[in-house]
């Protein structure tokens, strides 16, 4: 068994195998989920969020994408989305969350804070915490650098076509400044696409 970051310590490796199941059905979750993980603990080191709330968020945030049909995704994302679909994937997750949190016995208010950040980790506009913030953040710097091919084939782009969709998207979508210059490192270093 291997896990997407060497820093996740016991309970969160616990959490990320409980989930590892849910994130290997669709979209490439885990390599996702890997790539959120090493922006969050970057961003950790910059703002005083917390790591009890932030990387198990991160790393269920997505399992209710298991629950929605593959062939139904790519409505999901894009300026066109369906909304509708996003909501039932927070939904989802949180429903998953609460039972492998409740496995491992975590922390009631941590715990909490987890799920509610989970369901409208996508769909609310305004973070409810620094801790949400960098969820958000995170979840969307990977769209910019080891995700950037697989959302671009999702959504039926050519890579120069995703790659200005994203410089537009990043000019308002990122809570922390430095998210912001972190994904135009990405896009640079990664794709070699200047922003």
């Amino acid at each position: 068994m291997s896990y997407p970051h060497q820093a996740l310590n016991p309970v969160e490796k616990k959490i990320y195998r409980l989930a590892e199941r849910y994130l290997l059905t669709v979209r490439q979750d885990d390599l996702h989920v890997a790539n959120a993980l090493d922006f969050a603990f970057r961003l950790l080191e910059t703002a005083s969020g917390d790591r009890d709330v932030v990387i198990p968020a991160l790393i269920l945030h997505d399992t209710g994408w298991s629950e929605i049909p593959e062939d139904m995704m790519a409505r999901a994302f894009g300026p066109a989305a369906d909304v509708s679909l996003t909501r039932a994937h927070e939904q989802a997750g949180a429903r998953i969350a609460a039972e492998v949190l409740m496995q491992v016995g975590y922390n009631g208010e941590k715990a909490a804070e987890i799920l509610q950040i989970i369901d409208g980790h996508d769909t609310r506009q305004v973070p409810v915490s620094l801790n949400d913030k960098i969820i958000k953040d995170s979840d969307k710097l990977t769209r910019y650098a080891k995700c950037f091919p697989v959302f671009a084939r999702v959504l039926g782009l050519t890579l120069p076509e995703y790659a200005s969709i994203l410089k537009s998207y990043g000019e308002h979508w990122f809570h922390l400044p430095v998210s912001r210059e972190m994904a135009r490192t990405a896009l640079r270093d990664y794709w070699q696409f200047e922003w």
